[in-house]
């Protein structure tokens, strides 16, 4: 059985061959495609099979289901996607798209999520700026359509008429007067909007975020991959690993900053990754496979921010973990939603651990063989030993070497 699998880049990264490896053991080949592969008119896929770990090529009918991202819905794909959507089933088919403002919008009047969202507006003309910034004093903007914390400002009022600029690790200071110039060619028809800037700093300053990243699994529930934190290290406006940021175990670094608090925040950074996922996929209408949430927490610990949810997290921290999480979920939607006989993997890990058993069972019987050999071979050698000690200590008796002129007589008259 095959599955689609469908990813921008030209050659497979670590992430295909891992989870094309974990695959094999279901039974599935997963089959690595561009858009560029789909031949809409034969109906075709010229894609990659791994083939004795190396990628070759393939041509076959369109897989029953592909994992897919949200990249490869390009205006140029559309034709290809379009027709994707109406022959095959997809991870993604970027329907019912939530936007960021809406996200917040709709949050914000739900009594389980408000207390985590942050003030949000959209931004349109430079007064719409100027009047958040005398507001909130600090902002964060944001393209409406980035991915994984691209081109990201943050804008501070230091002075009546001066602010600070921050984006990556540079950070410069205007006047008002150049305010509306920054705007106009920077921010200008590029639908970004801003949000009240929140305090999610480490004990030395530098801006951090906690990625909640979770996958559907082999039972099509909501499962934590990894919770781990993003430490925007020497960065001005977040916690951006893509900019050069660092990650941190998330356990170590709750204890470091949040002291005895930290195991109550962490079972809450467990608690979001279910009930948010179940919320988006309420208000997208559709099942959905992967998300990232990214979480900020103040310096008392108390207070919890949704900066974002990713429908297109990196893996680059986790990739066995989501190779592992990706494998089951495809068993899980060719034999649930599709009706589609797949290998019972549970059988094959069965053959194996009894296999192990045995082979344990046989090292152990060797090993009480030769233990038994070595406790003979011990028993032996302390007999020797001791026969050898009181040779040893015959020979060099005084008796021993008195009667020496004796023994050497005998022999002369022996010989006679």
């Amino acid at each position: 059985m095959i599955v689609g699998y469908m990813r921008n880049l030209k050659k497979p990264d670590s992430l295909a061959r891992t989870t094309s490896l974990i695959a094999k053991s279901y039974g599935i080949e997963l089959l690595y495609m561009n858009p560029a592969d789909v031949d809409i008119k034969k109906k075709k896929v010229y894609g990659r099979l791994l083939v004795n770990n190396k990628w070759v090529n393939k041509e076959t009918d369109i897989p029953p289901f592909i994992d897919v991202v949200p990249y490869c819905f390009k205006k140029e794909t559309k034709e290809v996607m379009d027709f994707l959507k109406e022959t095959t089933l997809l991870s993604e088919d970027r329907q019912n798209v939530i936007t960021k403002e809406y996200l917040q919008e709709v949050l914000s009047k739900d009594e389980v999520f408000s207390h985590l969202m942050i003030p949000t507006h959209p931004m349109e003309t430079v007064e719409d700026l100027h009047h958040y910034l005398n507001q909130y004093q600090k902002v964060v903007l944001k393209p409406e359509s980035g991915l994984r914390g691209k081109n990201i400002y943050f804008i501070e009022k230091v002075e009546a008429n001066i602010f600070q600029i921050g984006f990556n690790t540079e950070k410069w200071k205007i006047p008002l007067n150049e305010l509306k110039s920054f705007f106009d060619t920077t921010l200008k028809g590029k639908n970004y909007f801003l949000q009240k800037y929140v305090v999610s700093r480490t004990l030395q300053g530098d801006p951090f975020d906690c990625r909640v990243h979770v996958e559907k699994n082999g039972r099509g529930r909501w499962a934590i991959a990894k919770i781990y934190v993003r430490i925007g290290i020497g960065q001005s406006v977040i916690s951006n690993v893509n900019q050069g940021g660092g990650v941190s175990d998330t356990r170590e670094f709750l204890k470091a900053n949040y002291g005895d608090k930290w195991q109550e925040i962490y079972l809450y950074l467990k608690k979001l990754g279910k009930i948010i996922p179940e919320k988006m996929e309420e208000l997208r209408g559709k099942d959905i496979m992967t998300l990232g949430l990214d979480v900020g927490i103040d310096q008392s610990g108390e207070h919890f921010y949704l900066f974002e949810v990713n429908d297109s997290p990196s893996s680059k921290a986790l990739k066995s973990d989501v190779a592992y999480f990706r494998s089951n979920y495809y068993v899980y939607v060719l034999s649930e939603k599709l009706n589609i006989q797949v290998k019972d993997a549970k059988e094959e890990v069965e053959s194996l651990s009894d296999r192990i058993a045995q082979m344990q069972k046989e090292i152990r019987e060797k090993d009480e063989a030769l233990t038994g050999m070595e406790k003979q071979m011990v028993q032996k050698e302390k007999e020797l030993t001791s026969k050898e000690k009181r040779l040893n200590n015959m020979l060099n008796s005084t008796s021993w070497k008195m009667t020496g002129i004796l023994r050497k007589t005998k022999k002369i008259f022996v010989k006679k």
